[in-house]
């Protein structure tokens, strides 16, 4: 009986942790979910940001690191660095962080510049594709 009890305790222990982020659900509902270059094209590269995290993926290579939190007021590592136009939210990874914009055409996702370690998963011309939003809300 103790050990089914102290097993209950580690899985809700371990339940918080996953659900202990930082992570607006205002700020999932108005810019989380799927981005791509091509949205009516399966095999085509996505990014997407959710709470169970942020993944960037092209075929069979994917890259995720778990979400912990989202930012407004801050732009990058850096607590001086400038705000750049159309700037939205940042969605910070234990791995890397997704920065979400806002343009004439809507809702994207920059890779090139910014997140640096996405180009083995969709390649140097992938880096430079504009990731508008798939599933606008």
């Amino acid at each position: 009986m103790r050990h089914s009890c102290l097993a209950i305790a580690l899985a809700c222990v371990a339940a918080q942790s996953v659900f202990a982020q930082d992570l607006r659900p205002e700020s999932l509902k108005l810019y989380g979910g799927t981005y791509s270059p091509d949205c009516g094209n399966a095999a085509a590269p996505r990014v997407r940001i959710a709470a169970d995290g942020l993944e960037i993926a092209s075929g069979a290579r994917t890259l995720r690191t778990r979400a912990t939190m989202d930012s407004y007021t801050s732009f990058g590592a850096a607590p001086t660095s400038p705000v750049p136009e159309g700037y939205r939210v940042e969605f910070l990874g234990d791995d890397f962080s997704l920065y979400v914009f806002e343009d004439a055409k809507g809702l994207h996702v920059p890779l090139r510049d910014y997140v640096p370690t996405a180009e083995p998963i969709v390649g140097a011309k992938g880096m430079g594709l504009r990731y508008g939003r798939c599933d606008a809300r």
